[in-house]
Order: structure tokens, then sequence, then C-alpha cells
């Protein structure tokens, strides 16, 4: 199941999985949440009412993600 989860998607339009999120934080340093979304691509070519199922932006997802693995 943990791996499923970390599969999944956070930024739908980018196709940003939650290990993608992990990997930049454990793997590339990534410090902060600007410096993930700079590695992974996350939040580029926006369109979060349509791509993302919960119809917004997935900032907050990545902040979410973000502090459970800094």
């Amino acid at each position: 199941m943990k791996e499923n989860m970390e599969n999944s998607y956070i930024c739908y339009c980018n196709k940003v999985t939650e290990n993608d999120i992990k990997l930049a934080i454990e793997e590339k340093n990534a410090k902060t949440v600007e410096e993930v979304i700079k590695i992974t691509g996350a939040m580029l070519n926006s369109n979060c009412k349509i791509n993302n199922p919960k119809g917004k932006c997935c900032h907050s997802d990545i902040v979410e993600v973000f502090n459970k693995y800094i």
C-alpha cells in the first residue's frame, strides 16, 4: 500500500508523484518546497481545475508531502 501511495500523483498536470518529491528531498537535497518544485517540475503548465481530481492547485499537497519527508 505504501508503494502505491508513493506512486500516486501529487501534481497531475506534470505527473509528479509523491516518490518524485521524496527523491528530490532525499537524493537531490531539496531543502525547501520551492526547490522541490524546481527539481520535479511540479506546477509548470498548470491546469489544475481540469487535471487535478480535487479541482484545485496542488501546492498545498506538495507542502504536505514535503513535510512528511523533511
